[in-house]
């Protein structure tokens, strides 16, 4: 099921009612708070967790709270009206990328889900003592159909760093908490493309930010770390149960068809396969909780720069919306 299907609740657009000279007045106080919160949370996800589906829940949840503070710091606008509409719009296409990466990593926790069961279902089937032909056969097919089908390539969001002044005096607010939407999605994105891809050595390139915004040092960081936490073979969690499975086929297929397979061997590759898939059940499924936090904050978000535009155009024309009849 897709998420759009599960969240279609949210996707009502709402917009709040507020003064134009209030939302003035308020407009850089909210955005300082949007950059010191934002600053904070980057600092606060390092030293990173030695796991990285662990280190992509936390990003996740830091990329949820950072949409849901966005539709609050929008909401506070315009300052710079014309500038801070032609910022949101741009980000209208981009937020739909979210929405689809979101669809498009829960795709991808489910197949792993399956690929867990599968290889619990090859445990089930050879822990009797000793096997019987059948329930070889059966486990090695159940392998087999595990790894049968490739993983496709997760995709990114691509992250444009747009030229400005000393401190970001040339952004307006808008387009200050856009940028850091989008630099935080293009992480989050990367990060998962990597981290749940069929093997830790894809080629990513975790985006930067230019140090003249408050978060910039702190995000950079934690993009340096990731990079090198999420393109280690030796700490990602899916291929150590990758590692194990083909441990556990190898011993089922050097048995043969009509043939026990020696024991001692047998007992240690099922240990590690459970072991392994163990750890990576609990981590898949903070990945999900978190990534679907993620899908719902920018649902509102979305709405909330939709509503913005509906309350523009309302405001430009004079006129009551139509009742319809």
């Amino acid at each position: 099921m897709f998420l759009t299907d599960k969240y279609h609740a949210l996707l009502p657009i709402h917009s709040a009612s507020a003064t134009r000279a209030s939302r003035k007045a308020a407009l850089p106080a909210v955005t300082s708070r949007f950059d010191a919160a934002l600053a904070a949370r980057l600092g606060g996800l390092l030293p990173l967790p030695a796991s990285p589906l662990a280190a992509l829940a936390r990003l996740a949840d830091l990329l949820a709270a950072t949409l849901a503070d966005a539709v609050s710091a929008l909401a506070a606008g315009p300052g710079d009206g014309k500038k801070d509409a032609l910022a949101v719009a741009a980000h209208l296409d981009a937020g739909v990328a979210l929405l689809d990466a979101c669809n498009a990593i829960a795709a991808r926790v489910d197949r792993l889900r399956r690929r867990r069961l599968l290889s619990r279902l090859a445990l089930h089937l050879v822990s009797s003592s000793p096997p019987s032909p059948s329930s070889l056969s059966r486990a090695r097919a159940a392998l087999a159909d595990r790894d049968g089908r490739a993983l496709p390539a997760l995709p990114s969001i691509p992250f444009v760093d747009p030229p400005r002044g000393a401190r970001g005096h040339q952004l307006t607010a808008a387009a200050r908490v856009v940028l850091a939407v989008n630099a935080v999605s293009s992480l989050a994105a990367t990060a998962a493309a990597t981290i749940l891809a069929a093997t830790s050595t894809i080629n990513s390139t975790f985006p930067q930010v230019s140090g003249d915004v408050p978060w910039a040092e702190s995000f950079n960081a934690v993009s340096t770390q990731l990079s090198v936490l999420a393109k280690s073979a030796t700490s990602n969690e899916i291929d150590a149960a990758d590692e194990a499975v083909g441990k556990l086929a190898a011993v089922l297929e050097t048995a043969g068809e009509n043939t026990t397979p020696d024991e001692a061997a047998l007992r240690a590759a099922t240990q590690e396969v459970e072991k392994r898939t163990e750890e990576l059940a609990a981590r898949l499924e903070r990945v999900s909780d978190a990534v679907n936090g993620v899908f719902r904050a920018a649902l509102r978000l979305r709405n909330a720069e939709l509503g913005s535009f509906i309350a523009a155009g309302l405001a430009g024309n004079g006129k009551a919306p139509r009742s319809g009849k």
